[in-house]
């Protein structure tokens, strides 16, 4: 008899316009693995573009609000999740709102923007007995998931020293007459952690968090404005100490020119080494103490996790990309949501919550320290 399918996950959108940096991806995202269906939402507060966007992603107008509470009046004990895609600002009191009605939520990094705001989170999140989970999408990539593959099963030995990177070029970019490229209003626009660390820097602690499930002790760091918009950071560097006697030099930019997205990370241990670039997502580059060194894809016979059917879509030659990453990590959620549904506990795998998203902002938030007083400080 064949194995019954089990049922979609119903969600909705809060944000995720159409004409929004983020909408189209998650939604081609969300749908490619036949796991989930987007059944309502509020996509924008622009009427004319929410309408627009429930014309296209296929909504019908009875199930789509103009803002969140009467999203949760109509929706609650409907949908499974909502999936909330708006400006980082907006994050707490919108989480919290849905946590207290009962919704499980899944939210775009990052979770807010500041470490104050997570207590507040934490403290519905336990008083509900809730669900959330955070997006990083960039830890669905089959190789970062073999990667980690390598660094658990002691492959690379103890891991002493990361090099890990993102530079971006868009707030120097300049258009063909000369004049600057304008991003989205609320990325020109600084907190506590400045917004370029909530946007590339979560990802980077990620990152280290996913492979090496070590925690950052202590950071010296620099925050620059180099770009277009002077009253910005768009260039941070940092060397932080973490458990476990390893360190990392981490920089992330918006600034360096001739990078449209050069996410990169080296990882050296006492065995051997892994180097792994997301422009080029489908090899990475392992060497060993002894002097080999070789390419890495999914198509070598050691591999065991990246050449799964969960995490590939098409055979070996044909290069998995963004989306597909996206939709992994879409994926490893629905694991956890299912897991939750049944159980009424948060247990993550694959995936992550408050804990991780929490000790992100703590770094984050000493990184901004150190870089005003200028010395290390602890996280």
């Amino acid at each position: 008899m064949a194995q019954q399918m089990e049922r979609k996950i119903k969600v909705s959108f809060l944000g995720g316009a159409i004409n929004s940096a983020v909408g189209n991806a998650h939604y081609s995202a969300l749908l490619m693995d036949n796991i989930y269906e987007l059944v309502s939402g509020c996509f924008s507060l622009n009427d004319e573009n929410n309408a627009r966007t429930a014309e296209r992603y296929g909504i019908s107008s009875n199930r789509l609000y103009s803002n969140l509470d009467e999203l949760i009046t109509h929706e609650k004990g409907i949908i499974d999740a909502i999936i909330i895609l708006t400006p980082t600002d907006q994050h707490a009191i919108q989480v919290i709102k849905c946590l207290n009605n009962g919704i499980p939520v899944i939210c775009e990094k990052a979770l807010c923007t500041d470490p104050s705001e997570v207590n507040e989170i934490k403290s519905a999140l336990e008083a509900n007995k809730g669900f959330l989970s955070v997006i990083y999408n960039y830890l669905g990539y089959p190789m970062v998931k073999e990667m980690r593959r390598l660094i658990m099963k002691n492959v690379l030995g103890k891991v002493n020293f990361i090099q890990i990177e993102m530079p971006q070029e868009g707030f120097i970019r300049i258009d063909k007459k000369g004049t600057p490229i304008i991003p989205q209003q609320w990325r020109l626009k600084d907190y506590s952690i400045p917004t370029i660390s909530l946007d590339l820097g979560v990802h980077l602690h990620m990152f280290i968090k996913y492979l090496t499930s070590e925690t950052p002790i202590s950071v010296v760091a620099k925050s620059s404005s180099y770009g277009n918009f002077s009253s910005i950071i768009d260039n941070v560097n940092c060397i932080i100490d973490y458990t476990n006697n390893m360190s990392c030099n981490m920089w992330f930019s918006k600034i360096a020119i001739g990078n449209r997205n050069g996410l990169k990370i080296r990882i050296f241990g006492d065995k051997g080494s892994v180097e792994w670039l997301q422009e080029s997502p489908e090899t990475m580059h392992l060497s060993d103490s002894k002097g080999k060194r070789c390419i890495i894809d999914r198509g070598n016979e050691e591999i065991e996790i990246s050449d799964q059917q969960r995490y590939s879509r098409f055979k070996v030659g044909h290069p998995a990309g963004f989306l597909e990453a996206f939709a992994n990590y879409y994926q490893d959620i629905a694991k956890s949501l299912r897991k939750y549904n049944a159980s009424n506990e948060l247990q993550f795998d694959e995936c992550y919550g408050i804990d991780e998203a929490n000790e992100g902002l703590k770094l984050l938030a000493a990184v901004q320290k150190s870089s005003q007083s200028r010395s290390w400080e602890l996280i």
